[in-house]
């Protein structure tokens, strides 16, 4: 390995916190003592991280207010040193940090509202969809065909099951209103996020909607949606509810090829 190579690797593990040992080959100056010089560049590198943080976690940020927000993004930094090229994925682990590691009262408040941010993040840099199912492409199906319908549905689309009304409470902040006061379900609300038209779009899901939406995700057909359906709807009713959830996800544009999963 090469010395120049090499001087950079321990540069690098100063930054990260993992060695001091660069501090050996810095010259102290009459205007700056090599420790000086060094800790510019550690603070100034974690202030950039805490700024790209305070960027993917806005919400976040402008609820916790600057202090307690950096004081978090150390925390997490120390345990999670960035370890990507980009600074884009620095603050991918900070949710389960919250969840596991954070001390606080509101720890869990504050990892379902990183979570959601998270997410909303994951769909607005997902794969573009080529092309989306319109209703006309249903209209025109025999009815043999519907039984053995299975589904595909665009990158660009996650869901997360959240005790906390953290979706308005986001919302909100985004706009810098007032939020609404945090509130624990007993059950989790499944929420949907996707995007479209370069616009990040989101709603609550009914729980037979979320169990068929994660089915039909799974390749799960037409029938047997019907079929797991039952457990909350009248049989004489299913298959027209089933129909009406795949026309709300055409409408939503979340579809991008409808499927037979026989001959």
């Amino acid at each position: 390995m090469s010395h120049l190579r090499e001087l950079q690797l321990r540069f690098q593990d100063y930054l990260l916190g993992r060695s001091e040992t660069i501090e050996g080959d810095i010259v102290s100056s009459a205007d700056a003592r090599a420790e000086h010089r060094l800790g510019a560049y550690y603070n100034a590198y974690r202030i950039r991280l805490i700024d790209c943080l305070a960027v993917d976690y806005s919400a976040l940020a402008k609820l916790l207010g600057r202090e307690r927000f950096e004081e978090l993004a150390l925390a997490y930094l120390a345990a999670h040193p960035s370890d990507h090229p980009s600074v884009r994925w620095v603050g991918r682990h900070l949710p389960a940090f919250l969840d596991a590691e954070y001390d606080g009262d509101d720890a869990g408040f504050l990892a379902e509202l990183a979570a959601w941010e998270w997410a909303q993040s994951l769909v607005f840099d997902a794969a573009d969809s080529a092309r989306l199912v319109e209703l006309d492409a249903i209209a025109a199906l025999p009815a043999a065909a519907w039984p053995d319908l299975s589904f595909r549905f665009k990158p660009a689309m996650r869901w997360l099951d959240l005790y906390w009304n953290v979706p308005p409470i986001e919302h909100a902040l985004d706009r810098d209103e007032p939020p609404p006061e945090a509130v624990r379900d007993e059950h989790p609300t499944r929420w949907l996020l996707w995007r479209r038209d370069f616009n990040t779009h989101w709603r609550s899901l009914e729980v037979h909607e979320a169990w068929a939406l994660e089915q039909a995700e799974a390749g799960a057909d037409f029938a047997a949606i019907c079929e797991g359906l039952l457990e909350w709807i009248d049989a004489g009713q299913v298959a027209l509810i089933a129909a009406g959830l795949l026309k709300q996800w055409i409408g939503d544009g979340l579809l991008v090829s409808l499927d037979r999963t026989k001959p």
